[in-house]
């Protein structure tokens, strides 16, 4: 498969060549909404960041700790991963078996790109299904973080919905491509 830099949103990464592999429109309106949900992702990233250093001053310059700092940065961990999955996956920078997908051509490759995204999307939606059930039971009882911020657990969960959802429907997206446009060339 040709292969080109990706300048379009940020550079640096390769992907498909448009002459190469053909997307529908519901897959370029999933990675555009994957590239929104990683530039979120960055701002918490950003905010991560802010908090920490602010924490890190209270603490050692002015004595004065913040207590909640670590609970927040735990939750926008989460955050940042399961926001920037899909965006990982649409680059094509996730991991790959090189000695199976480097060597392999035509009709092989074909299948192994299927094999992939199916393998993906089996994943996603075990996670998704995994996280709605912990968001409704967290949602149903009343669960609350035991720190000191004492925040709905369900709200920091729901990015596991937001993450895994946008990988299962990329995933998908990806294989109706390759089955109806792509067909093994």
């Amino acid at each position: 498969m040709n292969r080109e830099k990706d300048t379009e949103n940020g550079g640096g990464s390769e992907i498909d060549s448009p002459s190469d592999f053909s997307q529908s429109v519901l897959t370029r309106v999933i990675g555009k909404l994957a590239f929104f949900a990683s530039i979120i992702s960055a701002g918490l990233v950003i905010l991560t960041l802010v908090v920490t250093g602010f924490s890190v001053f209270r603490r050692y310059i002015l004595g004065k700790p913040l207590t909640w700092s670590d609970e927040l940065s735990g939750f926008l961990v989460v955050a940042i991963v399961m926001l920037g999955t899909a965006e990982v996956f649409r680059r094509g920078e996730h991991i790959s078996v090189d000695i199976f997908t480097g060597k392999a051509t035509g009709t092989r490759k074909w299948l192994i790109e299927i094999w992939s995204n199916i393998a993906v999307a089996i994943v996603a939606g075990v996670l998704f299904a995994s996280g709605y059930n912990a968001v409704q039971f967290s949602r149903m009882i009343g669960v609350y973080s035991d720190g000191y911020l004492e925040a709905p657990l369900w709200i920091p969960q729901s990015f596991l919905l937001a993450g895994a959802g946008l990988l299962l429907a990329l995933a998908l997206a990806r294989t109706f491509d390759l089955i109806f446009y792509h067909r093994g060339k």
